[in-house]
C-alpha cells in the first residue's frame, strides 16, 4: 500500500499546503502541493477539524514521517487506555472499522490533540561487569554508555519495555523513573 512521506504541512491564504513524495518512487522528490480536501475542511469547518483530519491520516498511516505539530499527540494517542477500541492493528478489525467511525474516534483525537506529554521520563539500565550502564540508542543493537545524562529518554514506560522485549538478553535490564 502506497502512502505519503510528509515533511511539512503549511497554510497559507486559507489553502493547506504538503509537502510530501510517495514512499514508492524512487528516486524520492519532495514537492510541495496544495492539497484541497483538506483546504476544503479548513475553509468550511475550520481549524480544529483540519487538526484533527491531519491527525486522523497520520495515525491510520496515509501519511508519515516527523510532521512536528502531529508527532506529539500522534505518541499520547496510541497511550491512551481508550485507543485500544479503535486500534486498526487488532485482531478483531472488523468491529475496531465500525467503531473508527463513531464520534467518539473524533472525540479521542481531540483529546489526543490537546494532552500533554507526561513528565516522567523513563531510562533503561544495566549492570555490565559491576557498572551501571544506560542505553543510548537501540535502532539495530542496544549501544550502552556510563554517563547518565545522555541516556536515551521514554516519555511512556511501555516504550521502555517495549525496547526490552525486543533483545533476547534483556533479563536484567532495568527501567527506572527519572525526574
Amino acid at each position: 500500500m502506497s502512502y505519503d512521506i510528509v515533511r511539512s504541512i503549511k497554510i497559507k491564504d486559507e489553502k493547506v499546503f504538503v509537502k510530501a513524495a510517495s514512499n514508492n518512487v524512487y528516486p524520492r522528490t519532495y514537492e510541495e502541493w496544495e492539497c484541497a480536501s483538506l483546504t476544503k475542511i479548513l475553509q468550511e469547518e475550520g481549524q480544529e477539524k483540519l487538526d484533527i483530519t491531519i491527525l486522523r491520516e497520520f495515525e491510520s498511516g496515509n501519511f508519515q514521517g516527523n510532521a512536528g505539530k502531529y508527532a506529539r499527540p500522534l505518541a499520547v494517542l496510541r497511550h491512551l487506555p481508550e485507543y485500544s477500541d479503535f486500534d486498526w492493528r487488532s485482531s478483531d478489525y472488523d468491529q475496531v472499522s465500525l467503531n473508527r467511525k463513531t464520534p467518539a474516534f473524533e472525540a479521542l483525537l481531540k483529546k489526543a490533540l490537546y494532552t500533554k506529554m507526561p513528565r516522567d521520563k523513563y531510562i533503561v539500565k544495566k549492570d555490565y561487569f559491576g557498572t551501571t550502564v544506560y542505553l543510548r540508542t537501540a535502532r539495530r543493537f542496544a549501544r550502552w554508555i556510563e554517563d547518565r545524562n545522555r541516556a536515551k529518554r521514554f516519555y511512556f514506560s511501555a516504550d521502555a519495555e517495549g525496547i526490552k522485549r525486543c533483545y533476547t538478553n534483556a533479563d536484567n535490564w532495568i527501567v527506572e523513573r527519572v525526574a
